[in-house]
């Protein structure tokens, strides 16, 4: 939170102090108009008004709050702490000569603690002393949280450029409950803002929070927080726990058992009643005009109708919330609702558990666990990682007191550690004895910050390294060579360029076992690889080259750019690993064979036989193929290490080929960036960019690319970027989507987080539905979501057995329904008229989405004529740039310059940012998965840099700045 954000709001809704008074407590509140005053927490409190103190507890008032957000002063006193702030409306000129805003001074951090959605319901539907129950046990895991944070998390840095690490005495918090989201629903959350100002207990002089080792811990914090609260629960109200599986994540949320999904999906609406109004006037706008609004039209009606519900706005008493909310849960638990919240009690029988119950072993086989899923995740993690995963592994076990469950966790995280390799090189300095903290470690590194990857990931990076060194692989002759200028790429009747020539003659001619292909979107990688094709069929021969990719869309995409046999990485490496098995069949075949006679039995034996050596030829490799792996970036680093192993075996060769600037694998990856460092200047790379039809375009995708900022400002300057809140910015980009679509143009969606996607691809539908170009009847998935004729879906599983005119149902396939039945089955077509596939109805629940926006991954690889990208703060330069570059004629950005990661719980106007500023920080920022070696190697010269290398200068420079 930034200087003076954040005050508003959240004295916005405190019941004032003629409706509720401290004497009546909590439930003087539930009838006054507005939510409890805040209320101050941590042990930095002790620091306060010249050290009297503040209670813990005792009520934040308005001018309170202002000192501490606004000023960053002490509350009570009005000392300024520490350095003063930065405040709004400064500008600087910067090294262009420009104008520009400096960044406000951070305030706080808006740390909030929001309790499941089915403790929400149940909160909601209870009797006044059961809720009120509910809400101390939230209150008391936020508090053990908080506490936690204060020994484990909360730092600051000091000495030369925040060498020193240093423990601090507490934090300043205060603390504000809400009871609702922001579309009304029940909600039960408590915004803890937490002071930029605390007090190292070396010399208690007020210095800002170390930001980086809170956003490190925060996920691990958020975990315990889920954990403490579903055993206070447990403790006192006998609730049991159930994990329930989610739409877009791996990982289960644990809901109370008994209050199920079709309650908890009634209290989780999305629409606000901003976005409410907006509909009604645009229903008004519609029937007046005889024609929808366009998107600019629909911006208008929107901020009418913030203007309209800021007027009317009127913060309700919780009695009224829960009037309303109880009238909602009517049809799913009948009316006697605290009887039924009463009936979730008991449900919980097991013993609770106690930190000393948990034996070593069964610590370290779910240490084995921890490793094995941060691992897949990541190349490499930190013991914040870690820990993050122990509390996650945990959190089906209730704890008999919170002191068991951080212990247990912190045992986990510390085995897990030992099965790891610390990446970061161990303090070999003499730290001295006023650099260590109380339990010993020294201050000149950052708490629980030493990096580790696993020895296997390490292992297979070096044989990829070791592979990608040697040259006595299978090669091209120059013969061939000597013709690439000449030669007529398959399917693409044209010659190679010169540049496209250069790079095919440096891979077929290297001998490297593991050879790099590198280059930029646009650069014709695709017909490249034909090329590679070409040179080395023409040595080889036909069949000489494989195809593989990382998904079986991708690897669809090879096969007709390429035009060979291709499959996706993960069925290729499942069926390899058979090769054992087939091998003892066709010796079996060989024996029953050897001595048979000629009968019918034969006949089919024969058969079998050639079936079993035609699997085993199309899943293994032989001597001199080629084997290309598109989109190699994408490909986790042990599939790689798999197939090249397989491809050194067998006297084979391996090619990849991607782009390091664009998407890392889901799982652990990096190695394609390492292999291309590895090589330097040698590497094989394209540099000339085709796609663009604007020659600026060309040139500022590269500069985005390799994260220069100023690509933002050429984006601007050619109109490329519009601006605004989400809500306009989704309804700006779905209006010049459709546009360009009615214009005969193959124009592209997208968006880096799944949610938005689903928005868009909600925006889409409605219209279509509206205009009759969908039924407005159809199918129903299992996130709620109606499929009918006429809709654009993409399938999300791969299913070998639904058979098509192309092959077979793949996840990302683009589809066109053409029919829907009343058992919930669907019949689909290709958008290109090429293919038919029935999905049952299971498969249509669980794995069939509308398809009319995409996702960065997934357009990664497309091509089209315009591409229109929804861009926040939080995006990174990767998917930034796959989104950028997808579009022949036009990228245009929709920048959401309003952005609230917690859109949910927040109750006031995100803070506004310019859209350069976000661009900016977008392109400065890498989300790219980092090799373990590289890690390694960065870790070892972080270690040397000069204040390390002599710990006695360390401690001068320490004792300076203290």
């Amino acid at each position: 939170m930034t200087l003076g954000a954040g005050y508003r709001y959240l004295m916005s809704s405190v019941a004032r102090a003629d409706e509720a008074t401290k004497v009546a407590g909590l439930t003087g509140y539930y009838a006054a108009t507005g939510t409890p005053p805040g209320w101050f927490l941590g042990a930095g409190l002790a620091g306060l008004a010249g050290g009297v103190g503040v209670e813990t507890g005792s009520q934040v008032t308005e001018k309170q709050l202002w000192r501490m957000l606004g000023m960053l002063q002490d509350p009570v006193t009005g000392e300024q702490l520490g350095r003063p702030p930065t405040g709004k409306g400064m500008v600087f000129v910067d090294h262009l000569g420009r104008v520009r805003k400096a960044k406000s001074s951070v305030a706080g951090f808006d740390l909030t603690f929001s309790v499941p959605k089915s403790v929400s319901v149940a909160w909601a539907l209870a009797d006044e002393p059961t809720r009120a129950r509910i809400h101390a046990a939230h209150q008391r895991a936020l508090k053990a949280v908080i506490a936690y944070g204060e020994s484990q998390v909360f730092a600051t840095r000091t000495g030369h450029a925040g060498a020193i690490t240093e423990d601090v005495r507490g934090v300043v918090a205060t603390a504000f409950d809400h009871w609702d989201s922001r579309a009304g629903d029940p909600q039960l959350h408590t915004h803890v803002v937490v002071l930029n100002r605390v007090q190292p207990v070396v010399d208690g002089r007020w210095r800002t929070l170390d930001s980086k080792g809170l956003f490190r811990a925060a996920v691990g914090m958020s975990e315990l927080y889920n954990g403490l609260l579903a055993d206070e629960l447990t403790r006192d109200l006998g609730w049991a726990w159930l994990p329930q599986e989610r739409a877009r994540s791996t990982e289960p949320k644990w809901e109370v058992d008994g209050v199920g999904k079709e309650l908890r999906d009634e209290f989780a609406q999305r629409s606000s009643v901003i976005e409410r109004a907006k509909d009604d006037l645009v229903d008004a706008f519609a029937a007046s005009h005889g024609r929808q609004p366009s998107a600019r039209e629909v911006i208008g009606l929107r901020q009418r109708a913030t203007l309209a519900t800021r007027e009317a706005k009127q913060v309700k008493p919780l009695t009224e919330l829960i009037r309303g909310w109880r009238v909602r849960g009517r049809d799913f638990v009948g009316d006697d609702q605290p009887a039924w919240v009463a009936a979730l009690a008991g449900r919980h029988t097991q013993k609770l558990v106690t930190a000393d119950d948990l034996r070593q072993g069964i610590l370290a086989d779910a240490a084995t666990l921890v490793v094995a899923k941060v691992a897949d995740k990541r190349a490499t993690f930190t013991r914040a990682n870690l820990l993050a995963e122990a509390h996650r592994q945990l959190h089906g076990v209730r704890f008999a007191t919170q002191a068991d469950r951080i212990a247990a966790a912190e045992r986990t995280a510390t085995l897990a550690t030992d099965r790891a390799v610390m990446l970061t090189p161990a303090e070999t300095l003499n730290v001295p004895e006023h650099l260590r903290r109380a339990d010993g470690s020294s201050m000149l590194r950052a708490r629980n910050s030493e990096v580790y990857a696993t020895q296997e990931l390490l292992d297979a990076e070096a044989r990829l390294l070791a592979a990608g060194q040697a040259t006595d692989g299978p090669t091209v002759s120059t013969r061939v060579t000597a013709r690439l200028g000449h030669m007529i790429v398959p399917g693409k009747e044209h010659v190679l360029s010169a540049e496209q020539a250069h790079a095919v003659a440096a891979v077929v001619t290297s001998g490297r076992r593991l050879d790099v292909l590198v280059g930029a979107a646009g650069t014709g990688k695709s017909t490249t690889m034909a090329g590679v094709r070409a040179a080395w069929e023409a040595e080889h021969g036909p069949g000489s080259v494989v195809g593989l990719a990382p998904s079986a869309a991708s690897a669809e995409v090879l096969a007709d750019a390429v035009g060979v046999p291709t499959e996706n990485t993960a069925k290729w490496i499942s069926e390899n690993q058979r090769s054992p098995e087939r091998e003892q069949c066709l010796r079996e075949y060989a024996a029953r064979l050897s001595g048979a006679y000629p009968c019918v039995a034969t006949r089919q034996l024969q058969q079998r036989a050639a079936a079993e050596r035609a699997a085993y030829a199309r899943w293994t490799l032989r001597p001199e193929q080629l084997v290309i792996i598109d989109e190699a970036s994408m490909t986790a680093t042990k599939d790689l290490d798999h197939i090249t192993a397989v491809a050194t075996r067998a006297g084979a060769k391996v090619l990849l080929v991607g782009d390091w600037a664009q998407l890392s694998p889901v799982q652990a990856g990096g190695a394609f960036k390492l292999l291309a460092d590895d090589r330097g200047a040698d590497v094989a790379t394209l540099h000339d960019v085709r796609r663009f039809r604007h020659e600026w375009e060309r040139d500022s995708t590269l500069q985005l690319r390799t994260g220069n900022p100023e690509a933002a400002d050429t984006y601007l300057a050619h109109g490329r970027v519009e601006s605004g809140t989400r809500e306009d910015m989704l309804d700006l980009l779905f209006d010049a989507w459709l546009t360009d679509t009615r214009a005969g143009r193959q124009s592209l969606m997208i968006a880096a987080d799944a949610q938005t996607v689903a928005d868009l691809n909600a925006r889409a539908r409605a219209h279509n539905v509206a205009v009759g170009a969908v039924a407005d009847g159809g199918v129903t998935t299992a996130d709620g979501t109606t499929i009918a004729v006429g809709d654009v879906v993409v399938t999300r599983r791969n299913v070998r057995a639904y058979f098509t005119g192309r092959g077979w149902v793949k996840n990302g396939d683009d589809w066109i329904v053409r029919e829907t039945r009343d058992d919930g089955s669907v019949r689909l077509s290709r958008p290109d008229n090429g293919g038919v596939a029935i999905l049952p109805a299971t498969y249509v629940a669980e794995h069939l989405e509308l398809g009319y926006a995409s996702t960065a991954h997934r357009a990664q690889g497309r091509t089209v004529d315009t591409a229109h990208a929804y861009v926040t703060p939080t995006t990174t330069r990767e998917p930034l740039y796959v989104m950028a570059t997808r579009g022949r004629e036009s990228n245009r950005m929709y920048v959401n310059v309003d952005h609230d990661p917690d859109d949910g719980t927040r109750h006031n106007e995100p803070e506004h940012a310019e859209p350069d500023e976000v661009l900016r920080h977008a392109i400065a920022t890498t989300g790219a998965d980092s090799s373990a070696t590289q890690t390694r190697r960065d870790e070892a010269a972080a270690a040397r840099a000069p204040w390390r290398v002599d710990g006695h200068r360390a401690a001068g420079v320490a004792t300076r700045y203290l």
